[in-house]
């Protein structure tokens, strides 16, 4: 077979790939490669094209999806098998972040009671369900949204299936990282919207046996609109990645993007605050008085992050500049 007859087979083959779970693609690549092969070798006829042979035969064994389908892959899942695996992996984690977030809520300040055991496991358990329901919802929202880019073809044409993304460096997943990656940004976004009372500075000073001053106590203020979308845009991107099993150019690309909004919010974040004005009502009321070496501390600590502002942006354009190289330079990059 020609060059341009292996290009059929291959883009047939990893659009097939797509419709099926991550780890049982190469197998059934193999098994389709092979497969293809036979038959356009027991039905090339003397003088004919392969390429012409191939067309016919992948036109024979129909759109990718239906291939697919014998292998085990059904559309009217509400979560496609290919997405069913990341799903149960992020699944069995999450109870396990939640726990650790409602571990650090529980009133110790208070006198045990089986009444506040009973309303913490109360608070948990809603918080385990309210969060799978969430991840429920956005799996389901990607499979559809991966089906409106799989329309049913009448009359199927391997020729129009697009071809699969060039290989570049940094394309594999590793499930693993990926997944404390996402459970991480998980675990900021209910810290910063339902338990912002506990992100700030933990202390043991003042009345109580310990106190979290929050970060507007300080003279810090998050943008929290535009925190919650590059955070979100986070999540949505990483569990994408995770469902597909592999980094593509596009992926990255959005990474990049995530970055750049990201400096975004960290530079607003600082233009908002006031680093170094401190809430001295707030700390007064946790026993905690402006003459306070403590207190001198704090003030200190924040206006040193206007110092390391500076190299930490520096940092970022780095990285940033680093990625788009790395995305430009790649093979099979349009010029």
């Amino acid at each position: 077979m020609n060059q341009e007859s292996n290009e059929l087979i291959g883009r047939y083959v990893y659009h097939v790939g797509r419709h099926l779970p991550p780890e049982r693609r190469e197998d059934v690549a193999r098994e389709l490669v092979s497969l293809i092969s036979d038959r356009v070798d027991d039905e090339t006829r003397p003088g004919e094209a392969s390429d012409a042979v191939v067309l016919r035969v992948l036109r024979e064994m129909g759109p990718p999806s239906a291939v697919a389908a014998r292998y085990g892959y059904e559309r009217r899942l509400l979560i496609g098998t290919n997405s069913l695996p990341a799903f149960f992996k992020l699944a069995k984690i999450m109870p396990v972040a939640i726990l650790a977030l409602s571990v650090l809520s529980f009133p110790y300040s208070d006198r045990f009671t089986l009444s506040a055991l009973a309303t913490w496991l109360q608070n948990y358990f809603h918080s385990v369900l309210l969060n799978l329901g969430v991840l429920f919802v956005v799996f389901v929202v990607l499979e559809q949204l991966s089906r409106t880019h799989a329309k049913p073809q009448a009359d199927f044409d391997p020729e129009k299936l697009s071809a699969p993304p060039a290989p570049f460096d940094g394309g594999k997943v590793r499930p693993a990282v990926l997944v404390a990656k996402i459970y991480a940004t998980v675990a900021v976004l209910l810290l910063f919207n339902f338990y912002p009372n506990l992100v700030g500075v933990w202390t043991n000073a003042g009345v109580a046996r310990f106190w979290v001053i929050p970060l507007s106590a300080v003279g810090v203020h998050v943008p929290l609109w535009l925190f919650n979308v590059w955070l979100a845009g986070n999540i949505l991107l990483k569990t994408e990645v995770l469902r597909q099993g592999t980094w593509t150019r596009e992926s990255r690309w959005a990474q990049v993007g995530l970055a750049m909004l990201g400096l975004v919010v960290f530079l607003a974040a600082l233009w908002s605050s006031h680093l170094g004005q401190l809430d001295t009502d707030f700390l007064a009321s946790v026993g905690l008085s402006a003459s306070d070496p403590q207190v001198a501390a704090l003030s200190q600590a924040s206006r040193a992050l206007v110092l390391a502002a500076g190299p930490l942006v520096l940092l970022i354009l780095w990285g940033i500049a680093k990625d788009v190289w790395r995305l430009l330079s790649a093979p099979g990059t349009a010029a």
